[in-house]
């Protein structure tokens, strides 16, 4: 580890990172493409934890009139024009929803009573002198006191604060809005969607529709939530997505910024491995999150992004339907799949539309898309991959959890993995009969082909991978070999196994039996570095399975 990294993981406060000396990765040339942009509204969307709130804090320490330069010996002040022009010339409304999680519509109401009496509290300056009039100051004590009761008087709360400021300031504020749509996600997973549509449609158009006391606004979120829905109206908004090659690299660590975190002698081959895979605007960037826990981690690779969410929607929609689990062990192989894709979405339709679906696993940073084009009916259409070692482990994870029964997981997965290590092969057959039984999700039968059984393996092999290296479909020998474990202790057992499906249970143990011959014909087991080698061929038929086994010792 460069003794000079030590970030600040989960501080989004600029000046605090700043003030203690973190490690700062300087993405400050930011603010002045944003502010040499045009657009009058501009929305810019990108997955959790990709420094969305740290950028749109930078921008406020920047821009508002009621601080102090803190930008010293940043790629900003390169550019002292712009900076005598702009930095600290405005008043400035910093508002982040991502806090705004209550179950009830009710909820969300009280939680923005008090997020608005918060803010207006910054500006309690306004009530002095003659700038506001009367009635204006009661109305200012009302939000301030919480005292508001009709939804109608809130959602014009950010429109009038807006009026008070450019009318004491002479200058039309900027209005830095953080995580927009958190609201909007949790109110249709709890079930509150139809009503907070309304009431945050009400609340940006009298915002930013037409409104002269809006210098700019600058809004954040992970997705791009439908015009229909909240923008109607809004002619003025321009949207930057996962899909768009603007600002691609102020979101995520570039290829360059990693390579400076590092050692000049280290490899970045496995850093890339395990947290890059996105391309935005001809930038190669990596998941910021796990970079700066992997170097305070002392560079030890682990899941970390993944861990920060329960990923719950992400697990209902891809256990949807059976198409999408079969495309899902694709990506997992690999595979990339072509497909429609929207820049906007409407959350009613992620049960009822796979081309939502991938969507939103674009927009969250699931699924990366590549080779982006309209295809002749004008639809955006790109190829979909799984952008990096850490993300896949969540999809194994998944089709893990489609197979092995919840309340039985953990004893069930210990039993199975301590049957193969032990070379215990039919306790081990056993137990996947076992599982197979338990599904809910396939209809496994006759005709279920062999990919179906090659997912359900290795959704269940993937917890080995603290101890092994597992790979999948790789070319060995003389051809591609279905699982190989191979053991990071090259003291230990390896193993090998291939599969094969039998159109009736009678064929089984034939089927077995030329899985266990292919692997020694194919020589797939070359290279392994392992005591022995466990070599291990499996039929199936329906949710019937025999196996056929041997050790051979590993040749290098």
């Amino acid at each position: 580890m460069n003794a000079k990294n030590n970030f600040a993981i989960g501080t989004s406060d600029f000046k605090e990172i700043v003030d203690i000396r973190a490690t700062l990765v300087d993405k400050t040339l930011f603010i002045k493409e944003i502010m040499e942009d045009l657009s009058k509204v501009i929305l810019l969307t990108r997955p959790r934890r990709f420094g969305k709130t740290l950028a749109m804090s930078m921008l406020s320490y920047f821009l508002n009139i009621s601080e102090k330069d803190i930008f010293g010996g940043l790629k900003i002040k390169d550019h002292p024009e712009f900076c005598a022009r702009h930095q600290n010339k405005y008043p400035v409304i910093f508002l982040t929803f991502k806090d705004i999680k209550p179950a009830t519509f009710e909820g969300v109401i009280t939680k923005l009573k008090g997020l608005f009496a918060q803010t207006y509290k910054q500006y309690s300056y306004l009530l002095e002198g003659n700038t506001l009039s009367s009635a204006q100051k009661k109305d200012f004590k009302r939000i301030v006191d919480k005292k508001v009761h009709d939804t109608e008087e809130l959602s014009s709360a950010l429109s009038n604060l807006m009026g008070y400021l450019h009318k004491h300031h002479g200058i039309a504020p900027i209005v830095i809005l953080d995580e927009y749509d958190m609201i909007i996600q949790e109110s249709y997973i709890k079930g509150y969607y139809d009503k907070i549509i309304p009431f945050m449609r009400d609340l940006f158009g009298s915002a930013f529709k037409d409104n002269k006391d809006l210098g700019k606004a600058v809004l954040t979120g992970i997705t791009r939530v439908s015009q229909e829905s909240l923008f109607s109206g809004l002619n003025n908004v321009r949207v930057y997505t996962m899909l768009d090659p603007d600002y691609g690299q102020y979101f995520g660590f570039t290829e360059d910024e990693v390579r400076a975190l590092l050692p000049p002698k280290d490899d970045i081959s496995p850093i890339r491995k395990w947290y890059n895979g996105y391309h935005i605007g001809g930038y190669q960037l990596y998941n910021p999150w796990s970079i700066a826990n992997y170097f305070n981690s002392k560079c030890r690779f682990d899941i970390y992004w993944v861990s920060t969410s329960n990923n719950a929607l992400v697990r209902e929609l891809l256990s949807a339907k059976p198409a999408l689990k079969e495309q899902c062990e694709e990506l997992i192989r690999g595979v990339s799949t072509r497909k429609i894709l929207e820049k906007s979405l409407a959350f009613p339709d992620i049960h009822s539309s796979a081309d939502a679906v991938w969507t939103l696993l674009i927009h969250t940073g699931y699924l990366h898309a590549t080779s982006l084009e309209l295809d002749e009916d004008g639809n955006l259409v790109g190829f979909l991959s799984i952008p990096n070692f850490e993300i896949r482990n969540l999809y194994l994870k998944i089709i893990k959890s489609w197979f092995i029964p919840e309340d039985a997981e953990t004893q069930v997965y210990e039993d199975f993995v301590d049957s193969l290590r032990e070379g215990k092969i039919e306790e081990f057959t056993k137990h996947i009969e076992y599982c197979l039984s338990s599904l809910s999700y396939f209809d496994m039968d006759k005709r279920t082909p062999e990919k179906i059984y090659h997912s359900f393996m290795s959704g269940i092999f993937m917890r080995m991978n603290h101890t092994y290296d597992i790979t999948s479909n790789r070319e060995a020998g003389d051809g591609r070999y279905d699982v190989r474990i191979s053991p990071k202790d090259h003291t230990k057992r390896g193993f090998l196994i291939e599969f094969k499906t039998a159109s009736k249970p009678e064929n089984l143990e034939k089927a077995a039996d030329s899985a266990l011959e292919q692997i020694t014909a194919q020589d797939y087991t070359q290279g392994m570095k392992a005591a022995d080698i466990l070599c291990l061929g499996m039929a199936f038929c329906g949710k019937k399975v025999v196996s056929r086994y041997k050790i051979v010792k590993a040749t290098t």
